[in-house]
């Protein structure tokens, strides 16, 4: 039985050696005939001592091996059928050897992919780590920043209100007050300014409203984010188109134009408005179609996760003016949905590396997996073993 599963396997390699030949050579495929031909005269090309006549069309090989299959003796062979015979398991024994050797090289790539690929997630959760803590420190240095800027802010309201009645300084000045100024005011708000809270006693659930807030902020690239329902969205448009329309009657309407006795100024500024309004107006008959589809395709980028998806979905939504600059702010304004679908890119890119090193290595393991347990026996207690990654139809005996 080994004798003619390496027979078979020999007969196969030499068909495929002599088809890769023809077609590096550009000669035309052989035929039904040709073919049928080349496989009869395949045992003497794969043992050329082992063949019998030439104008004999019996398998001289096949033929010694049915016999012996068949539970005939080995003596009862002719001597070129033995000498064939013992020929293939010789090979047989050199395919075996050079099996152990590729079962034994599979299993130590196996292993140093295995290694790699735990290596690389221990890299992962240490950058992330130290990541997080990185966003910890910055988000407590922030919120310690923001409770002095608003704490002078406050103070400089209050040194005004206490000036409308004394006069001792103008707005301007004021206004012009510098920190350090402020703080030499008076001493009970250098002892308050003193007091505020440093950065470590912030609790974590501040540290960690702070840190979504930088994240969501970096997504954007921007200093102030503003997140707004459709809703709020639609409702600023509106407050924006009800002022440049009273801005307009305030200059006495289009009809206003016909004034000739109005500066040039005047008119570029009653011509702005009339152009923005035509524009606020053209875009909120235009913008609701094209945000629906852009709500919905950021929907679906977000449960799709991909890079790819989720970037063509946030540029349609910004061209839909699902997020734009904040007046008010000085910053960005963006829509709920947006925000996450900004900030499931930014995850996607920072996972990416990571995905694509374990991709790598999981396809090197699984290329190298080997079988520890074999498919079977035979009667005769043979075992028997298949190999992923190997030639289709190679099924090996111990």
């Amino acid at each position: 039985a080994a004798a003619r599963r390496i027979l078979h396997r020999r007969k196969r390699r030499w068909n495929e050696i002599d088809d890769a030949l023809r077609a590096a050579q550009n000669h035309p495929p052989l035929t039904v005939p040709q073919r049928r031909e080349r496989e009869m005269q395949i045992v003497s090309r794969v043992l050329t001592e082992c063949h019998g006549p030439p104008k004999d069309e019996t398998n001289f090989v096949d033929v010694a091996i049915d016999h012996l299959c068949s539970g005939c003796h080995y003596l009862d062979l002719l001597p070129a059928a033995r000498l064939c015979v013992l020929r293939l398991l010789i090979e047989a024994a050199y395919d075996s050897k050079r099996i152990g050797d590729t079962v034994s090289g599979n299993y130590n790539q196996r292993t140093t992919a295995m290694k790699a690929l735990e290596k690389e997630k221990r890299e992962a959760k240490k950058e992330a780590k130290e990541k997080a803590l990185a966003d910890e420190a910055s988000a407590r240095e922030k919120l310690a920043d923001e409770a002095k800027e608003k704490f002078l802010d406050d103070k400089r309201e209050e040194i005004r209100k206490l000036n409308e009645n004394s006069h001792d300084l103008t707005d301007e000045m004021v206004d012009s007050l510098t920190d350090e100024e402020i703080l030499e005011f008076d001493e009970d708000i250098k002892a308050d300014y003193e007091a505020l809270p440093a950065p470590e006693t912030f609790t974590k659930s501040q540290v960690s409203k702070m840190v979504e807030r930088m994240h969501e902020e970096a997504a954007f690239d921007t200093d102030v984010l503003k997140v707004l329902s459709l809703d709020e969205i639609l409702y600023r448009e509106r407050t924006v188109l009800e002022e440049m329309e009273g801005q307009l009657v305030g200059f006495g309407g289009e009809e206003a134009l016909m004034d000739t006795s109005l500066d040039r100024e005047t008119i570029r500024a009653i011509e702005g408005l009339r152009k923005d309004i035509e524009k606020a107006k053209a875009l909120a008959e235009k913008l609701p179609a094209t945000r629906e589809k852009a709500i919905e395709q950021l929907k679906d980028a977000v449960l799709d996760g991909t890079i790819k998806v989720l970037r063509s979905a946030v540029t349609a939504a910004k061209k839909a003016k699902l997020s734009g600059p904040d007046d008010e702010t000085g910053g960005t304004w963006a829509l709920d949905l947006l925000r996450d679908a900004a900030l499931e890119l930014e995850n996607a890119k920072q996972n990416k590396k990571l995905i694509d090193a374990q991709k790598d290595l999981i396809a090197k393991r699984n290329k190298c997996f080997i079988r520890t347990e074999p498919i079977g026996r035979d009667r005769y207690q043979n075992r028997f073993w298949k190999f992923d990654h190997e030639e289709e139809g190679s099924i090996w005996a111990e």
